[in-house]
């Protein structure tokens, strides 16, 4: 069995969604989650939580003073996943094209959402790297971050595509569930991408050399990109035959 594991990054406020994440084999994974909560002992954290180790909030407010610490904690975190993973896979769409091009598509009814639209994007690719590797995808499992902004919408062009339902869980404890910490290396690649198109306005799908070095350590695996701007939505209409508007 294999498992892909994704977490979204962005929102309205930034102008795009993303979804990225990894895939590997169950086995993989299994020794990924001993090797991971192993690293967080030895750093003396109990999660990684990308939003609040970067500003230095929650558990990593210890190393205010020490930046130092929390850089070994992103490198050793990065490193664990780089030797865990098979594939990457990183979609972003844009909302201001997605809602301009579903004024002349009926892509909404198609494809729910921008959020829907990335995490169908990644699934395929998935598969995709499953039938190249000679694997049925009944093999394959997806996991998403609980919380994503249209979940249901991903959920219902995943079951019209006969695709095996997502399943989403959360990255750290809560009160009623334990954490997938597989979720956290997907927390990682979310946060880094988010920063490198917002902070940084440069274009990751094209030249991740240009950007800091734990975003470019993410792309020592293989990484399948899709990036939704207004021709390559429309494109997408087009060759799946969504219907135009009557106007």
């Amino acid at each position: 069995m294999f498992t892909s594991y994704f977490d979204e990054a962005g929102g309205k406020d930034h102008g795009f969604i993303a979804v990225c994440g990894y895939v590997a084999s169950a086995e993989k994974w299994q020794s990924f989650e001993v090797e991971w909560k192993q690293m967080l002992a030895s750093h003396d954290v109990p999660h990684l939580h990308m939003l609040e180790c970067a500003h230095f909030k929650g558990p990593y407010k210890k190393w205010k003073d020490r930046p130092d610490n929390r850089a070994a904690f992103i490198a050793d975190a990065t490193r664990l996943i780089r030797d865990t993973v098979e594939r990457g896979y990183l979609c972003a769409v844009h909302y201001k094209d997605f809602d301009k091009v579903d004024r002349r598509y009926e892509l909404r009814e198609r494809l729910s959402s921008p959020y829907a639209l990335a995490g169908r994007f990644c699934i395929g690719r998935a598969n995709v790297w499953m039938k190249e590797t000679d694997r049925p995808l009944s093999e394959i499992n997806y996991v998403f971050e609980e919380g994503g902004p249209d979940a249901s919408g991903l959920v219902r062009i995943v079951q019209e595509a006969r695709l095996q339902i997502p399943s989403f869980r959360p990255s750290r404890d809560t009160e009623i569930q334990t954490a997938t910490v597989q979720l956290q290396a997907a927390d990682i690649f979310a946060y880094e991408l988010r920063k490198a198109l917002v902070d940084h306005g440069h274009n990751p799908f094209t030249s991740p050399d240009k950007f800091r070095r734990s975003f470019q350590a993410l792309f020592d695996v293989d990484v399948d990109q899709g990036n939704y701007g207004e021709p390559e939505l429309i494109g997408l209409c087009e060759s799946a035959g969504i219907s135009k508007r009557n106007t």
